[in-house]
């Protein structure tokens, strides 16, 4: 047996023990991601934030190639001319030439200026949508998460809500097997129990979708066994209408943007009424010509083959028509519709926070009454359990407790879901990016 033969079996068996210790720290562990780390992944590889990061990068080339317009352009040219016989006095039959042209532009009437300026503006507007986006993108994730713990809750409370209700159809059935109580105890218990099952069905199908949704936000694999995890505990806000009022006015992004449009807009009607001014620019030329490839002379022209040109040229147009001064105009009014949609923009985002805020201030009450209401659920359910069980109430008092503590319970997650969903919305609504929604008192 060859020696290759013989450190096979030995590699296989070796491999087959340090298998098996090796597999738990090769397998991978399930990823998690708090609230705070969701917006964070979000913000760093969510598409449509790349897509404005390229969109940034696009608007300052722009400005830079705006910027450009103020130097000098320098061109090139090369040209061969063959004729069919000689030509007299100082012609060849083969002409070859090149030189150079030397362009600056003198003044274009702030064309140029305003060109640049617009440009600039531009990048300005790219720099505020990317990062309204981020914003967007932020808020998006903040509400997918907190319906996904909200499901995760709602799980939570209707398994509790199936153990009582098996409880009660075990109750119900080993008294029904001995003659206590009928039989429509047992069939009234047997549906409560399949409500309940058809709940948590509905609500895992939920947090199945949210899920999907925050992977597809964070650009995972929509499938991906993720565990996003938190609770719906409440983030204490004691900001005031107006100084919510003026961080929104200073942060917004799609307010700065509205101004930026108006902004743009002047600059377009300024390069508009750049037709009203003369053109002015200085030019050099030199060039060289001659029978050869190297255009340096020909024998008609020993040395006398080349020359230069410099000079100002001035243009201005006199009458177009009347089409620069309705351009003008035209820009003119443009400059007064973003201006009313500016103000629009401001009456629209004070609309938000009022809302906001009034939805967070109203869920926050919400939830001490959600909490009275669980609490005087369980007494009634633990009152009625023992009722039932001393054979002094009905089963029909039972399950109607057992009901009412499921919908309390169920009335709570969705009063602290609200609060922070309002609350996340408000930060929205403000321009700011809290992440985890964490506690600020300002």
């Amino acid at each position: 047996m060859s020696p290759f033969r013989s450190f096979v079996p030995g590699l296989t068996l070796a491999l087959a023990l340090a298998l098996p210790l090796a597999m738990p720290f090769s397998s991978s562990a399930a990823v998690t991601y708090t609230m705070e780390e969701a917006v964070n992944q979000a913000l760093k590889v969510n598409p449509g934030v790349e897509s404005a990061g390229h969109s940034l990068d696009a608007a300052e080339s722009g400005r830079k190639a705006a910027r450009a317009g103020f130097g000098p352009s320098v061109g090139l040219n090369y040209g061969a001319t063959l004729y069919d016989k000689d030509r007299p006095a100082r012609n060849a039959r083969k002409e070859y030439s090149y030189g150079i042209t030397v362009s600056q532009p003198l003044f274009t009437g702030f064309n140029l200026l305003n060109a640049y300026q617009k440009a600039a503006l531009q990048e300005d507007e790219k720099k505020l949508q990317l990062e309204n986006t981020r914003l967007s993108i932020a808020g998006q994730v903040q509400a997918r998460f907190l319906a996904y713990l909200k499901a995760q809750e709602n799980i939570r409370s209707t398994q509790r809500s199936l153990e009582r209700s098996r409880a009660q159809l075990a109750l119900a059935r080993a008294s029904y097997e001995v003659g206590a109580r009928p039989r429509l105890d047992v069939l009234q218990a047997e549906l409560d129990v399949s409500r309940n099952e058809a709940v948590l069905i509905q609500s895992e199908n939920s947090r199945d979708i949210c899920r999907a949704e925050l992977n597809t936000l964070l650009n995972l694999k929509v499938d991906s066994d993720i565990d996003y995890v938190g609770d719906l505990k409440t983030v204490p806000f004691k900001g005031t209408l107006d100084t919510c009022l003026e961080r929104a006015f200073r942060q917004r992004p799609d307010l700065r943007l509205a101004q930026l449009a108006v902004d743009i807009a002047r600059k377009d009607q300024g390069m508009a009424r750049s037709a009203f001014f003369p053109q002015l620019a200085a030019t050099f030329k030199w060039s060289s010509e001659g029978d050869t490839p190297r255009a340096a002379g020909s024998k008609y022209a020993g040395s006398d083959y080349n020359q230069w040109q410099a000079g100002i040229t001035a243009g201005w147009s006199i009458f177009e028509s009347g089409r620069d001064y309705y351009s003008t105009k035209k820009e003119g009014s443009n400059i007064a519709a973003l201006e009313a949609q500016l103000r629009g923009a401001f009456n629209d985002s004070a609309y938000a926070i009022k809302a906001c805020l009034s939805s967070v201030q109203d869920t926050l009450r919400m939830i001490e009454v959600a909490r009275r209401a669980v609490a005087s659920a369980q007494e009634s359910y633990a009152d009625a359990k023992m009722r039932y069980e001393l054979q002094l109430g009905t089963n029909l008092d039972l399950l109607t407790a057992q009901s009412d503590l499921a919908e309390a319970e169920l009335s709570l997650i969705s009063a602290q879901t609200d609060y922070l969903s309002a609350l996340s919305a408000l930060y929205v609504a403000m321009g700011e990016i809290n992440p985890g929604l964490k506690s600020n008192t300002r």
